[in-house]
């Protein structure tokens, strides 16, 4: 596991969209929770909802926080984007 820092639980407070916590590893949802004061979304989104959020909105980096099959499906949707892209 990587090292969670305060700059990147800020980060991924700022990025991360509402209701896609529990995608999260353990420790890193424990630390956002705190970090929070306890807060917890209303609901959380199933996991067809929120690879495409997390895609489009999750900060630089931050992918190594979640569960290894949320990590595989947001690489594949990364490959899929850089085969759609224009070759510069």
């Amino acid at each position: 596991m990587n090292k969670i820092t305060p700059h990147l639980i800020r980060d991924l407070n700022a990025t991360l969209p509402e209701g896609t916590e529990c995608y999260l590893c353990s420790a890193v949802r424990q630390a956002l929770s705190k970090y929070r004061k306890g807060r917890e979304p209303a609901a959380y989104l199933n996991k067809e909802q929120a690879v495409p959020m997390l895609a489009t909105r999750l900060g630089r980096g931050l992918k190594r926080f979640f569960v290894r099959d949320v990590q595989a499906a947001l690489d594949s949707m990364d490959n899929q984007k850089n085969r759609l892209s224009w070759p510069f």
